[in-house]
């Protein structure tokens, strides 16, 4: 069986003429194995996001590259767009809303199949909501804050494709700590994936994460949590957080999400570590 990959990337990504985490992202697959599956449903002008996508893929060595704009339910049900799906050799998903994308996707045959295909092995990117709907457990919406609460954050299901974490985006840029704290500490067997713009993570078989690109990726681990308030006053209230343990790794550095330990640099180029050869 093929490594288990997820590209994660924060959103707004270098698209000019050094799109690097894009490049890297590319440099994962072959695309003589079939084509790379764009999906862009999340967006609210999708045909123009596809056609942006499609040029940058294009220019970095991508030329069978199949765009699925997914708008409707109807359109994860048609034979020929699962087909497509089944004979890729990788798939991106771009930014936009995930509640969208996940009420379209969710349940159909094409998400049947691309879990199916992720699990064995497809490699799976995505950007912005790309990254969120990766989570089995999603946020759905929220905001920036200076302290954690309940009205921060908005919790629903998103696609299961990598098990135990909580994926947020745009992450320093827009102040999410908190609002990804709070989602945390109401659920705390569940690993916070704060991923900053032009940065990824990525996830090797649900368990080895490495950051690339530009900023950093910041983890919270919740099984530590002596006290939460989260079920306590009003849901503008601030709420007491006792003993979550929080990482910032940066490039070169990782996190296993099975020991919720940090990787240094080394343990990526040490010959005992065969599974992360893949990052």
């Amino acid at each position: 069986m093929k490594t288990k990959q997820l590209f994660l990337i924060g959103g707004n990504e270098e698209k000019g003429k050094k799109p690097l985490l894009l490049s890297a992202f590319c440099q994962r697959f072959n695309p003589n194995d079939g084509p790379l599956v764009l999906i862009t449903g999340a967006s609210r002008i999708p045909l123009e996001v596809g056609v942006i996508y499609t040029n940058i893929f294009i220019r970095l060595g991508v030329n069978d590259i199949i765009h699925l704009p997914l708008t409707r339910r109807s359109d994860c049900n048609l034979p020929e767009n699962v087909k497509n799906l089944e004979r890729a050799s990788a798939v991106f998903i771009t930014g936009g809303n995930q509640v969208k994308l996940a009420g379209i996707l969710g349940g159909t045959p094409f998400f049947q199949v691309l879990k199916q295909r992720v699990n064995k092995g497809l490699i799976y990117g995505g950007t912005s909501a790309g990254a969120s709907i990766a989570s089995g457990l999603m946020i759905a919406g929220g905001r920036g804050g200076y302290n954690p609460r309940r009205n921060l954050v908005k919790l629903t299901g998103g696609l299961g494709l990598v098990q135990n974490c909580i994926i947020d985006q745009h992450f320093r840029e827009r102040n999410r700590l908190f609002r990804l704290a709070s989602a945390v500490s109401s659920n705390p067997e569940f690993i916070g994936l704060g991923i900053d713009e032009d940065t990824a993570l990525i996830i090797t078989n649900d368990r080895f994460c490495r950051v690339v690109g530009n900023n950093s990726v910041t983890v919270l681990n919740g099984n530590g949590i002596t006290h939460t308030g989260y079920t306590e006053g009003k849901a503008q209230d601030s709420i007491p957080i006792f003993g979550m343990n929080m990482n910032v790794v940066t490039p070169g550095y990782g996190y296993d999400i099975i020991t919720r330990t940090p990787l240094m640099k080394s343990d990526f180029d040490s010959p005992q570590a065969i599974e992360l050869e893949a990052v």
